[in-house]
């Protein structure tokens, strides 16, 4: 799959062991010495990084990995990374052709929907069932200060209907691989496995349609 260009790596991967994410932010500490310090930040966003672990169970699912890795040429081309987490919960129902939806409120309007494109793009998919994602940018976000909800306007258009109780909405992070190496194990001739470390590109993320 392919979202604005990218491609989409659609993979809940195996979360075996610990989980950790680490960030990176870059900045200079102004200091005269002879009154307040102050902080300039090279990065409207910092730059997280995370390590998963693909596994695959059988040979073709083994060349879909090769073939992905192959494809990133290292570091040098970047694809989508959906966080396969409930990152934001729909307070209603969203049915087909809706161009806003309500969400349950965490302050997105104001602490996430800044000016780069990190957390305007988003996949929506059922819990527990398998099968394709939708994806979607934010365009728009509504706080109305009820601290209950907040309106979020989509682009394109809702594509099919969604349930409040099982849809899952997760942010489509644009990510490249941290290492131009990755090495592939095959502990038994038929699995393979991988640990893909990689790094989100918060300020490289489209705010707008091309």
């Amino acid at each position: 799959m392919t979202y604005l260009g990218y491609d989409v790596l659609e993979l809940n991967y195996n979360r075996r062991g610990p989980i950790e994410e680490t960030l990176d932010h870059d900045f200079i500490l102004l200091d005269a010495r002879t009154g307040k310090r102050y902080a300039d930040d090279h990065a409207e966003s910092p730059a997280a990084s995370r390590p998963f672990i693909w596994t695959a169970d059988d040979r073709a699912e083994s060349a879909t990995m090769r073939a992905f890795l192959a494809a990133r040429k290292g570091r040098a081309i970047p694809f989508w990374f959906p966080s396969y987490q409930w990152d934001l919960a729909l307070a209603e129902d969203c049915l087909t052709a809706a161009t806003t939806l309500t969400i349950e409120w965490v302050r997105y309007t104001q602490q996430m929907f800044g000016t780069t494109g990190a957390r305007r793009h988003v996949a929506f998919w059922t819990h527990g069932v398998p099968g394709s994602m939708d994806y979607y940018r934010i365009d728009d976000a509504d706080d109305p200060g009820t601290e209950v909800t907040e309106t979020l306007t989509l682009d394109p258009a809702a594509v099919r209907d969604y349930d409040a109780e099982t849809t899952v909405v997760s942010f489509l992070k644009l990510c490249r691989l941290e290492p131009d190496l990755v090495v592939i194990r095959y502990p038994d001739g038929v699995h393979a496995e991988a640990e893909i470390v990689v790094r989100e590109l918060p300020n490289e993320a489209p705010t707008e349609a091309p």
